[in-house]
């Protein structure tokens, strides 16, 4: 029988409805495309992107050159630019702020590799503090209230490159589904003193059902209300406020975790297209205790449709409990 769960955290309702995992057509499967023969984030191709911003590389080579191993450039068709003011203004309902803020693109590796899950660890480690510091550049700017990282892989995910790469969207605006999970979170800590994500991982790896990996300083489990099939959550097990505030020394271990759920992930569901994106606490709050960074990983098997879209409910036909048995390693 289908069950209604409610997301702890923002108070979201989800159905859980198994009756329909053999539904026709429910899931959706990647869509390959051709390698591009001069893939422009490729190593060699440095002059048909924008000028690099930061890069892993030796000191002996040059900037916009050969030699690197993590690049990241400004977004060569952005959503949003750094040049401007944010300024507010508006007139009756409408409300309106300049587009001033920063879209970049990491590209992960030289190679033409498509799936971070391959890369090994110590290079994913390398991403992982690019990410970071790009975040710590961004909260230099005043202007600057949210920075967003995000990963398409695949056509079906939104991806237009195939190269393997990930985003950052710096914003003047706080997005809002991160606002809904600050007063979720805001308002459990008013009540029990305690954040509520550490609460949460503390349940979940009590109970093991949903849980998909677990090391020494991290988790990933599958959210007991999970919107999508195989959807899963990267926290780590200590309060982390802001991901800019993670040590050198723990970014070894998060890129085993995070290679190894992603790899799982193309194991068991023969590399579908997937979203993830990290979730922190905005540039310029300070001490949020109530708020914990994590990682949203969700690979795009399931088509939303009129009931989503106009009800703002989800239907997941697949139990978070047994996707998280199917993806254990």
């Amino acid at each position: 029988m289908s069950q209604f769960r409610q997301d702890p955290i923002v108070g979201r309702w989800v159905i859980v409805a198994t009756e329909r995992a053999a539904k026709p057509q429910e899931i959706v499967q990647q869509t390959r495309r051709e390698s591009l023969q001069a893939c422009p984030f490729c190593e060699g191709q440095e002059e048909e992107t924008t000028a690099e911003l930061l890069a892993v590389r030796p000191a002996s080579t040059a900037a916009d050159g050969p030699g690197w191993q993590v690049r990241v450039i400004p977004n060569k068709y952005p959503a949003v630019t750094s040049d401007g003011e944010t300024a507010r203004c508006g007139w009756g309902f409408q409300r309106e702020v300049q587009g001033v803020g920063a879209h970049e693109v990491i590209v992960e590796c030289p190679q033409h590799e498509t799936n971070l899950a391959r890369l090994p660890a110590a290079h994913v480690a390398d991403v992982l503090r690019a990410y970071r510091d790009r975040f710590k550049h961004h909260k230099r700017d005043q202007r600057i209230a949210y920075a967003l990282l995000f990963k398409n892989y695949g056509a079906l995910a939104g991806a237009s490159m195939e190269h393997c790469h990930s985003q950052i969207l710096a914003t003047p605006i706080v997005p809002e589904l991160i606002g809904e999970e600050l007063a979720g979170s805001w308002e459990f800590h008013q009540r029990n003193n305690r954040c509520v994500y550490c609460a949460l991982v503390e349940e979940e790896l009590d109970g093991g059902a949903r849980v998909v990996v677990q090391t020494a300083n991290y988790a990933v489990l599958c959210p007991f209300a999970s919107r999508f099939p195989f959807e899963m959550w990267l926290v780590p097990l200590r309060h982390q406020e802001h991901f800019d505030d993670e040590r050198d020394d723990d970014f070894a271990e998060l890129a085993e975790v995070l290679t190894t759920v992603l790899g799982r992930l193309a194991a068991v569901l023969n590399d579908p297209a997937y979203n993830f994106y990290l979730h922190t606490s905005p540039l310029h709050a300070g001490a949020t205790p109530h708020y914990h960074w994590h990682l949203e990983i969700f690979p795009r098997l399931a088509q939303l449709a009129g009931f989503e879209h106009g009800g703002g409910m989800f239907i997941n036909p697949i139990p978070p409990e047994d996707a998280a048995a199917l993806l254990r390693p």
